[in-house]
């Protein structure tokens, strides 16, 4: 009888233990068959335009896989942690052949004084932008928001001696860029991120990275980011900004606020958005969108635009449908034209019919 009591406590506390832990696999799989349209430029400056049917890992989200963990610690206090990884559907290829979890990787604690984490993870501006200043999100590949700036051909040219507009030119207008807006860093390695609760609506989040690549003579690059956001009913509202040192003394900053009111038909948009590049005159960019239910279907549909000194003027145009099977697993049909005034009148496009699950 001793014996049964023994194994039975054991068994009680052992429960109790992983009731109060918890590890999730989550991700998505999205992809699409469609057609590209872009400008492309070879080695003798002979710029032609191409057209081709692809199949795109990337549509309504980018395709991804994760971790996320919770562990009770007792008086309101939370362990959590994030390990997520891009993938690509169309290949079965890892998005990133440097890092595993590309995505996101941090840990940190949860109170009711909020949330401290410490890793890779998403800036505070990127944090908000999806869900206040875009009616198409920040993950799909139609998003007249989007931008084609901040990856590594223009990061090499701005190494290799090229101005800032030169850089930005070769990357805008033969990058197949889609999207209006000049960009921004996406996610921020070595960042500590702080969150405040939820306090009737309003919340705030602050992140900063540090740029562990000191070298003699040479300061780190840094970036550092935050938001104020308050939802609460049918309104949402957002202000952010981010300042984005891509290598030493140039910075990428933008201002941005914005927000979204739900008619019950339908959720409007519209945002603003201030990008300051060094040595480059400010770019001013604005967005107007819409989502509207129509049963399982909802449409969606977004203009954006860029306009400054230096870099021209951007426009682009979104348009989706997306009609859902189920909980998890959504059909869509979607479509961008961009065109970029800079260095050349380049005009991009991307169609896309495609199917997006979530687990």
């Amino acid at each position: 009888m001793k014996k049964t009591l023994i194994a039975l406590a054991v068994l009680a506390v052992s429960g109790a233990a992983m009731a109060q832990s918890s590890v999730t696999l989550y991700g998505v799989a999205d992809a699409m068959v469609g057609s590209k349209e872009a400008n492309s430029v070879n080695a003798a400056g002979v710029v032609t335009k191409l057209r081709q049917t692809v199949i795109d890992s990337n549509g309504l989200s980018s395709s991804r896989w994760g971790l996320r963990g919770t562990e009770d610690l007792g008086g309101g206090m939370k362990a959590v942690f994030v390990l997520e990884s891009g993938l690509s559907i169309d290949t079965g290829a890892a998005a990133s052949t440097s890092s595993l979890f590309n995505r996101q990787a941090f840990v940190g604690l949860d109170s009711s004084f909020g949330t401290v984490s410490l890793g890779r993870q998403y800036s505070a501006y990127d944090s908000v932008r999806g869900t206040f200043l875009s009616a198409q999100g920040n993950s799909t590949s139609f998003d007249a928001t989007n931008s084609a700036t901040i990856n590594t051909a223009l990061l090499t040219g701005l190494t290799s001696g090229a101005t800032a507009l030169q850089a930005l030119a070769t990357v805008n207008s033969y990058g197949g860029r889609i999207g209006a807006w000049t960009g921004y860093q996406t996610r921020i390695d070595n960042s500590i991120r702080y969150a405040t609760p939820n306090i009737s609506g309003f919340q705030a989040a602050v992140v900063y990275g540090l740029g562990e690549n000191k070298a003699a003579n040479v300061d780190p690059t840094k970036n550092a980011s935050f938001s104020l956001t308050y939802a609460n009913g049918p309104i949402g509202v957002a202000v952010t900004h981010a300042d984005d040192e891509l290598i030493q003394d140039f910075h990428l900053k933008n201002t941005a606020i914005g927000g979204s009111y739900d008619f019950g038909i339908a959720k409007a948009f519209l945002s603003y958005n201030k990008a300051k590049i060094t040595g480059i005159a400010k770019q001013n960019e604005w967005a107007v969108g819409a989502r509207a239910p129509i049963g399982a279907a909802t449409l969606v549909a977004q203009y954006a635009q860029s306009k400054g000194d230096d870099l021209g003027k951007s426009t682009s145009f979104g348009l989706e449908g997306q009609y859902s099977l189920s909980k998890r697993t959504t059909a869509y049909a979607a479509f961008n034209s961009t065109k970029v005034e800079i260095l050349n009148d380049a005009k991009n496009s991307v169609f896309g019919l495609g199917v997006r699950h979530t687990f």
